[in-house]
């Protein structure tokens, strides 16, 4: 499955540091790979 777009609602929430870091990261290569993002955080 390839989704136009993908929605994130606070996706570091409760992680701890290392888990955010690969989080972003991910994110950041959706980004790279040109994935429209949806995402709601909470600072």
């Amino acid at each position: 499955m390839k989704p136009a777009a993908m929605l994130f609602d606070e996706p570091t929430s409760a992680l701890d540091p290392e888990l955010v870091g690969e989080v972003l990261q991910v994110m950041r290569d959706l980004a790279a790979d040109g994935m429209t993002m949806v995402v709601v955080t909470h600072e």
